[in-house]
């Protein structure tokens, strides 16, 4: 078998049918079926419909004129000279007699939730003008295939049907000004990657065409783009549409140990990944370096993608990143992300504010600095808010004494989230007096987040 299983089953092979005009019969006319009309019509497909009830949606059709109903039982020789059939009865017995009669005839058929009687199934579909992908799980699964869809729904441009059109409008001019096939690929890869695509989803047509004449005339590429991803706290599924869309077209991703593998998935295949990351006692790549690494690739005209955890502009140093590339004229943009407080509370059932217990919310960074923790530790102690600390679970046990010394209670509740949002996320609850030796004996990894407020008594409540 192609995949290698022996036992596979065949993988179907997906057709986009032209039904315009073309004979379907739709055997039932229950609110499923009349599900099916719908499609078909929208095909322009010339329906026709068997069954002896009708349900009220299917009235209005046979009202409409837009189908022709014949009220009666299914007979097989109903089958001949129809493309596609559809049975949807709702009956056993009748669906099989609609699929033998199909399948003695050579005509594809569609049973609606009995796989094993299809020689055609209907995909989830997405579609933007006379774009359409087109998902399906072979019968196996309908609301897995829909569960699909939503996915690519979110993802895929509204602007997709428009750009389409444009391109078929076009093609043909602009490839008559190219060498050969090679050239034409390269031309058009090189468009869609470009500005012309956002350019015509903004309406503005005429720009768009002078971007591809000159590109079409040899001029030199643009300029490249570096963003700056918020790559979120760990659950790729938290990527901001606008984040997955710069990480499907990059062609090199410098990211950080704070990015999960999960989310490395979601960039595009052959895109180059390289680690620029720092680890405790480690000094990774230093800030510097990475500042020329992305100068260089934008340099080159390429899609560069500065993967960060959490927020980009939080704790992230992408403040001193966008800095440089602004002074070296290199365009850039930041895509922001879900941070780590916001991820790693919701995740564990943590309110980072609250009408009763905190008014305000601190973020502050645990880094030791020289072993120290220079913090305002007076500002930190005040009542009526949360403190989250950032990747402080090495000093974990300097912050809690500083924070009692300075008047915040010993038994206030503390959470430690650590791997947050992703499967493997532990959460450690204890008073701020014993929150690091409790974490010190979870052994619980980095990265931590470690949230000190009333609103963690609140965790037990608000988990479902």
């Amino acid at each position: 078998m192609p995949d290698g299983t022996a036992n596979a089953a065949p993988t179907p092979l997906p057709l986009f049918v032209q039904l315009a005009d073309q004979p379907c019969l739709v055997v039932g006319a229950g609110t499923v079926a009349v599900r099916k009309i719908d499609a078909l019509l929208r095909a322009g497909a010339d329906v026709t419909v068997v069954a002896p009830t009708l349900c009220p949606a299917a009235e209005s059709l046979a009202a409409s004129a837009s189908v022709r109903m014949q009220r009666r039982e299914f007979r097989e020789t109903d089958v001949p000279g129809q493309l596609l059939v559809v049975a949807a009865t709702g009956r056993p017995r009748v669906n099989r007699q609609v699929f033998q009669a199909c399948r003695a005839g050579g005509v594809l058929v569609n049973t609606v939730d009995d796989a094993a009687l299809c020689s055609a199934t209907f995909p989830a579909v997405v579609a933007r003008g006379s774009v359409a992908v087109a998902v399906s799980t072979g019968g196996a699964s309908p609301a897995l295939a829909r569960h699909i869809r939503e996915r690519i729904e979110a993802v895929l441009p509204a602007g997709t049907g428009r750009l389409a059109e444009f391109l078929r409008r076009h093609r043909r001019a602009f490839n008559a000004k190219l060498a050969d096939a090679g050239a034409r690929r390269r031309f058009w890869d090189a468009a869609l990657d470009g500005p012309a695509p956002d350019l015509i989803e903004a309406g503005d047509e005429a720009a768009a065409m002078r971007v591809l004449e000159r590109q079409a005339q040899g001029a030199p590429a643009a300029a490249g783009l570096v963003s700056l991803v918020g790559a979120g706290p760990g659950d790729p599924d938290l990527l901001t549409i606008k984040a997955l869309r710069a990480l499907q077209r990059a062609d090199v991703v410098y990211y950080d140990n704070l990015v999960s593998a999960a989310v490395l998935e979601r960039c595009r295949r052959d895109a180059r990944r390289v680690y620029v990351g720092k680890r405790r006692a480690f000094g990774g790549t230093r800030q510097a370096e990475i500042n020329q690494l992305l100068l260089a690739g934008a340099r080159k005209g390429l899609r560069v993608a500065r993967l960060k955890g959490g927020d980009p502009f939080l704790f992230g140093r992408g403040g001193e990143e966008v800095e440089t590339l602004g002074e070296h004229g290199v365009d850039f943009e930041v895509i922001p992300g879900v941070t780590a407080a916001l991820g790693c509370a919701a995740y564990a059932g943590i309110p980072l504010t609250h009408r009763d217990w905190a008014q305000s919310v601190r973020f502050v960074t645990g880094h030791l600095q020289g072993g120290e923790l220079n913090l305002d530790w007076p500002e930190l102690a005040k009542p009526g808010q949360t403190l989250v600390v950032y990747m402080g679970l090495a000093g974990l046990s300097r912050m809690a004494a500083q924070l009692m010394q300075h008047g915040v209670d010993a038994d206030m509740p503390v959470a430690t989230v650590s791997r947050g949002t992703l499967p493997e996320q532990a959460v450690v609850v204890a008073p701020l007096a014993n929150i690091a030796e409790a974490v010190e004996r979870a052994g619980v990894p980095a990265p931590t987040t470690t949230i000190i407020g009333r609103v963690v008594s609140l965790r037990g409540r608000l988990r479902p």
